[in-house]
């Protein structure tokens, strides 16, 4: 066998094992569908029975069944912002749930005077663990009268409510830790403050929510996160619920990964893989072929 033989079958072999290996190993990516650990979504998308999208890219359907969550820790550009208007204005659910994002750019372009405080919310009293796990018990507006106890996992709060539907309030115990000494000092909010709220916007809704960690694998099943969740989308009723997962920060075995699931959809669908079959017969063929008159000319 030539040297350029053995070099080019190395370097398919190795080629193949190291796609084998990124489809098969766990990504450990916060927010990532493929993640199944804690800080993963992929309970949410199956508790909500949600469609994970790529909202840069997919043209999303719009309606009043509809539900898109957003988690802006990538920001949206001017075309994505107007699509988000437009979702909503067609009588959409727009979901926005952030904490240390881009939340603010969303709400300034939709001319909402809500925004996402941007500091962490403290609570040392009423929490789960320490006061970086606020527990949300005052609820006021648009949830079951079955769901008790939220859990946050290092929230913020909203700010400007004004005359927006506020949903969720935060205890009296609670304050905003402008300078992130973890301590109470005199110029820090106090509670309580409103950790969600739902705006009127169109012939749709922007529901603001300021801890997006509700929606992990590890948070959903704290007290009654994964009913207020489906509370404020109405799965229960029908709500189809897409999650845009193309504004968060991705490593590149992520990338990767999520390209591959990508061909993969591709590949299975009925005429690529009938194409794909012909194509390996017909390398083969000739491979076969040429190796059977390499060895007749031997002998």
């Amino acid at each position: 066998m030539k040297i350029w033989h053995a070099l080019f079958i190395t370097v398919i072999i190795t080629v193949i094992v190291s796609l084998l290996c990124v489809s098969f190993f766990p990504s450990v990516q916060a927010f990532v569908q493929y993640n199944t650990t804690w800080d993963g979504i992929r309970y949410s998308l199956n508790n909500l029975d949600a469609t994970a999208v790529n909202f840069s890219q997919n043209n999303v359907p719009t309606g009043a069944d509809k539900v898109l969550i957003c988690v802006p820790y990538l920001p949206y550009g001017d075309d994505d912002l107007a699509r988000l208007k437009t979702f909503a204005n067609d009588g959409g659910t727009l979901m926005v749930m952030d904490d240390f994002g881009y939340g603010n750019t969303i709400l300034a372009y939709l001319n909402l005077n809500c925004r996402f405080a941007g500091v962490p919310l403290l609570d040392p009293l009423y929490c789960y663990k320490n006061q970086w796990f606020p527990e949300i018990t005052d609820f006021r507006y648009a949830v079951s009268k079955d769901i008790k106890v939220v859990v946050l996992n290092h929230a913020t709060a909203l700010l400007n409510s004004g005359n927006s539907q506020v949903i969720a309030w935060s205890s009296t115990s609670s304050y905003l830790d402008q300078n992130g000494n973890g301590a109470f000092d005199n110029g820090d909010l106090q509670g309580p403050l409103p950790v969600a709220a739902k705006i009127p916007l169109g012939t749709g809704s922007v529901i603001l929510v300021s801890d997006p960690s509700i929606l992990l694998n590890s948070m959903l099943i704290k007290d009654d996160n994964l009913s207020f969740i489906k509370s404020l989308t109405g799965v229960d009723t029908g709500s189809s619920i897409l999650i845009d997962t193309s504004h968060l920060t991705q490593d590149p075995m992520n990338i990767v990964k999520t390209k591959l699931m990508d061909i993969k959809e591709v590949l299975a669908q009925p005429y690529a893989l009938i194409s794909i079959l012909c194509l390996l017969f017909v390398i083969a063929s000739i491979y076969f072929l040429k190796i059977g008159g390499s060895l007749g000319r031997e002998l």
